[in-house]
């Protein structure tokens, strides 16, 4: 009987995931043929799927010495270096791959993987598509393409990538998962829910598919439905992280009783697992304050926001040459007639957490207005302009609006305005009443303390919020903030509505109805009672929009007056007259 050809034999046992037989195989071939370049490549791979990637480093840079031109070796081993966050060095490998050979197709797409890793996003995006132009029946590169679109907030062209994925293949989970969030952006909330739920449907232990679904039941306001997904996920595998984070958020004080020792169990086995330890701490926190124990929470809070401060330190230099900058653009008001636009913007910020997903909501409860939730294009468009001091003239104004046009959804038949309550678009008022010069601007104001603990207990998504993790960094930037608002409200005098949360809360009839006044809208009953009509939106708040207004939250940061000393120490009076001991 013939002897079996050992790479045939290894190549069917990695295909089955019998990795350690691959490993003996291979092994025990290298013996025999130590010069045959295939035999380390192989039991590199045997060992990558043992979870020997270290190991496994040597195996694939030995195959390529036995033959410089092994192209899959050399994609292995940057694919390799890349999972273990050595991108600098696969990103170097994967450059000369496509310099000597740019028809690789899959070189250019694990160098689109290096790119975006170190946050050269649109040099990912132009690897992505020479992948594309090499290969376009492959639908993994149309879904890389996808997902580096959308973090450019490219949010049209990441859907068309995510489509043609789909087309392409059907069956992909990590497309239906990441199509999912540009859908909701776009507000087509029903069909990101669809796109989750048939994730979860073809692989019903993918935990990625399972979060995103739940995520999706959050934006369409059915908190039940969250948890039992939460719950289901911590079946899947009893101490996720993430899960048990967000389900000590829905739950009540009675259910997170329950859930607490599972959070304890999971944070003492997270290790220097950053990323884990961070959600359970927050998750612990939620617990604790529920319980009323300040201390502990505190403790958690405290230990959750040195990690995230570790992770994504904020630049105060940076952050006030930013400022200055900004101020310095506008020497005296933007020019503009007010258009006669059939659609125009109403602009609801401030700091985070000072109530802009409230008011968005009794905007939204108005017929005529479509709240879109949190839109990026302003700040995608208009910081890397500052940064580069390129000017604001009318080439860039409609290179804005065209992004802006891409980024819209379709919007109903007799809407009159859109809301936009990304809140820290605040730096860039003098931007946006430029584009737009019938906008509407709502600023929220609110007690900087309780705005202040609100952040602290927040886990926020992206680095845009670094500021939020350091009580001292928060102080500077909330200094940073009241200093540019007071320039924006000398620049545009009455032309933009300050709002204090603590009024809003004491009486929506009248505040709603101020609001309606100030952006040219007839006062509706709805206005007042936010909670009733409440579209999906995309906010970490969401879930408070379900309930009716209330003022449980104001006046909260004297309970933790210790933990926030360093913040309130921090606060410039100048900027912040008239705050109470």
């Amino acid at each position: 009987m013939p002897k079996q050809n050992p790479i045939a034999v290894a190549q069917v046992q990695l295909q089955q995931g019998r990795h350690k037989g691959a490993l003996k195989t291979v092994k025990s071939a290298m013996a025999r043929h130590p010069k045959d370049a295939r035999f380390p490549n192989l039991a590199g791979l045997a060992m990558c799927g043992l979870g020997q990637q270290r190991a496994a480093i040597p195996m694939f840079q030995k195959a390529i010495r036995l033959d410089p031109h092994f192209a899959d070796a050399q994609r292995n081993l940057a694919q390799t270096l890349i999972l273990l966050g050595m991108t600098e060095k696969a990103l170097t490998l994967l450059d000369r791959m496509v310099a000597i050979h740019p028809e690789d197709e899959g070189a250019h797409y694990l160098q689109a993987q290096a790119l975006a890793n170190l946050g050269l996003t649109e040099a990912a995006e132009a690897a992505a598509s020479r992948a594309i132009d090499l290969a376009p029946g492959q639908p993994r590169n149309f879904n890389l393409r996808g997902v580096l679109r959308n973090t450019l907030g490219l949010t049209d062209r990441a859907l068309e990538d995510f489509e043609t994925a789909l087309r392409l293949d059907p069956t992909n989970i990590d497309t239906l998962i990441n199509i999912s969030l540009p859908l909701a952006r776009q507000t087509r909330y029903d069909a990101a829910l669809d796109a989750a739920r048939r994730a979860v449907a073809l692989a019903p232990a993918h935990i990625g598919a399972h979060l995103r679904l739940a995520a999706s039941y959050l934006e369409s306001g059915d908190q039940a439905a969250a948890q039992e997904e939460y719950r289901e996920i911590l079946t899947l595998e009893p101490q996720n992280a993430e899960a048990i984070e967000r389900l000590a958020a829905l739950q009540s004080r009675e259910q997170n009783a329950s859930l607490c020792e599972s959070a304890r169990a999971a944070l003492k086995r997270a290790g220097s697992r950053h990323q884990e330890r961070v959600s359970l701490n927050f998750g612990l926190a939620r617990i604790a304050q529920q319980a009323g124990d300040s201390l502990a929470e505190a403790r958690y809070l405290s230990e959750a926001n040195r990690d995230m401060a570790r992770a994504l330190p904020y630049d105060a230099i940076r952050d006030s040459a930013l400022n200055h900058a900004i101020m310095a653009r506008f020497p005296a008001a933007p020019d503009g007639a007010d258009p006669d636009q059939p659609v125009i913007p109403i602009y609801v910020l401030g700091l985070p957490r000072s109530g802009t997903t409230l008011v968005e909501a009794m905007l939204g409860a108005h017929p005529a207005v479509k709240p879109l939730g949190e839109q990026i294009v302003a700040g995608r468009q208009l910081y890397p302009l500052i940064e580069s001091e390129r000017a604001f003239g009318a080439a860039e104004i409609e290179d804005y609006l065209s992004a802006e046009r891409r980024m819209l959804p379709e919007l109903p038949a007799g809407v009159s305005a859109f809301t936009d309550k990304m809140p820290e678009n605040y730096r860039l008022i003098g931007f946006l009443k430029t584009v737009h010069p019938g906008a509407r601007f709502v600023h929220l104001r609110r007690d900087p303390r309780d705005v202040a603990l609100s952040m602290w207990r927040g886990h926020f998504s992206g680095s845009a919020l670094n500021y939020t993790y350091d009580l001292r960094a928060m102080a500077h930037r909330f200094n940073l903030y009241a200093e540019i608002m007071a320039f924006w409200h000398r620049l545009l005098p009455g032309q933009i509505l300050d709002l204090p949360y603590e009024e809003m809360t004491a009486d929506p009839e009248v505040a709603s109805r101020t609001l309606a006044a100030h952006c040219g809208l007839d006062w509706v009953p709805q206005m007042a009672r936010p909670d009733e009509t409440a579209e999906a939106v995309l906010t970490s708040s969401a879930g408070q929009l379900r309930q009716p207004v209330h003022r449980r939250s104001v006046g909260a940061w004297r309970t933790h007056a210790e933990a926030l000393a360093p913040f309130i120490a921090g606060l410039n009076p100048a900027l912040w007259p008239g705050l109470d001991g």
